[in-house]
């Protein structure tokens, strides 16, 4: 859904982010003083917060970039590869080590990307911006998870909000002067209304709750939730935009290999139960 909704704004992608981070702020603010939570958060961890925001804004305009450059359906196949940036980069911050299964997703999943780009794909830049932006996303996502179970899900948003619109705001006068080459472009009240939707819906509530999913399952797990948007996001997006979201056989039998992680995970946990497999050198 959100693709589409980016797709629909008339602004570019540095220039969404910063009015939604913006609003994003100031709702979720207004919320917790309403709600009288408390903001005191240890230095560190507040630095931490505001860093992985930083990272969020680059996700954000990678993720919107992507959408505009290419279409929905790619754009969510390339974000669906973040469980395999999890997988790799999750072991550097943790003393786990990755389970058989989510390295049996991992390569399912990046085969299928492969599958994908071995036609003459139409939107590879789209679809690697895309996969950048899935890089993003899961760091924030490691990141994020590490202090989910130490304050409110509320909280850890707005300061991950305040390094988002800090970091959106201080690049915009750059990127308007030497990459759009224009001035900054004011939202129509269409607009503007679809960005108060990204904020308030995907940006506080949605993200939030995520944040406090976060508190009962892993990064990996959260990550891989996220990859049946393809499925539905795809359909979404042709009844909005028609022909236009239709692709080769390649990307489909891509996209299917991705999304059968999504079931490969719990059923290999059901029937086989995998994680107990012990490398034969631990034995």
């Amino acid at each position: 859904m959100i693709p589409i909704i980016n797709i629909y704004i008339n602004l570019t992608s540095l220039e969404i982010v910063f009015i939604r981070t913006f609003l994003a702020l100031a709702v979720v603010f207004c919320v917790l003083i309403y709600k009288k939570i408390d903001l005191r958060v240890r230095t560190s961890h507040i630095l931490l917060l505001v860093f992985t925001g930083v990272l969020t804004s680059i996700y954000w305009v990678l993720f919107v970039t992507a959408a505009k450059t290419s279409n929905t359906s790619v754009t969510l196949v390339g974000m669906a590869t973040t469980p395999i940036w999890v997988s790799f980069i999750y072991p550097i911050f943790s003393k786990e080590k990755p389970t058989f299964n989510e390295t049996m997703t991992g390569m399912c999943a990046l085969f299928g990307v492969y599958m994908i780009f071995s036609s003459s794909f139409a939107y590879s830049s789209g679809m690697f911006t895309a996969i950048f932006a899935a890089f993003f996303a899961a760091i924030v996502t490691i990141l994020t998870s590490r202090l989910s179970k130490k304050y409110n899900n509320l909280v850890i948003t707005f300061y991950q909000m305040i390094g988002a619109f800090a970091s959106t705001a201080i690049t915009l006068p750059y990127y308007l002067k030497h990459i759009k080459v224009g001035a900054f472009t004011y939202p129509s009240i269409t607009d503007f209304a679809l960005i108060l939707v990204l904020a308030i819906v995907f940006s506080i509530i949605a993200y939030s709750s995520i944040v406090a999913i976060m508190k009962k399952i892993n990064p990996f797990s959260v990550a891989l939730a996220n990859n049946l948007s393809p499925i539905y996001g795809g359909i979404m997006a042709y009844f909005f935009f028609g022909e236009s979201e239709i692709m080769d056989i390649y990307f489909y039998g891509g996209a299917f290999l991705i999304a059968f992680a999504i079931l490969a995970v719990p059923l290999s946990k059901i029937l086989f139960n995998l994680d107990n497999i012990i490398p034969e050198e631990d034995v």
